[in-house]
């Protein structure tokens, strides 16, 4: 099993098992398989259950005191040998990036999301950036709960200029 956690618009189709907030995002053709708060809900699944994690910019979309509960649930339901990916927005860049140029609406929309001018209104709390991360500080979260050989890699396209992607084992 493989767990696509804050799935959003990036369905995967199975085995991927998609988590989102939100049942079904506007541009969505369908429903996200498990309706699940990562502010308020453990994942639902079995512990060492799973064989492979992506969370895609999950705790960028949550504050900063659910990074650590959420990361220690991701380890929980990981099996032993089992890879996360977490894609997160790279601070560093973005904050650079806009400090270069406040007027940059894409720097400006990296940092603190879309506000619903995307999804629309009903969606602006799922749709704001809380919070953020740097390489180090995502890389010392990550083996702060046990994960190892935690290293950056790359899947997007090098115009996703605020992207950083970790990889880890359980």
């Amino acid at each position: 099993m493989k767990a696509n956690l804050a799935s959003g618009t990036d369905l995967r189709p199975s085995p991927w098992v998609n988590f989102d907030v939100v049942q079904r995002w506007p541009t969505n053709a369908r429903d996200c398989d498990v309706v699940w708060d990562a502010r308020t809900d453990k994942i639902p699944l079995d512990d060492a259950s799973v064989d492979e994690i992506y969370a895609g910019y999950l705790l960028l979309h949550v504050s900063r005191p659910h990074h650590e509960p959420l990361m220690r649930e991701m380890y929980r339901v990981l099996q032993p040998g089992g890879v996360i990916t977490i894609d997160e927005v790279n601070m560093r860049a973005a904050m650079q990036r806009w400090l270069d140029n406040p007027r940059d609406e894409s720097a400006t929309t990296i940092l603190w999301g879309e506000h619903g001018s995307i999804h629309g209104a009903q969606f602006e709390e799922f749709d704001t950036h809380r919070s953020g991360h740097t390489m180090a500080t995502l890389v010392a979260l990550m083996q702060s709960v046990g994960f190892r050989s935690v290293e950056r890699m790359q899947i997007h396209a090098s115009a996703v200029w605020y992207a950083m992607t970790l990889r880890g084992v359980k």
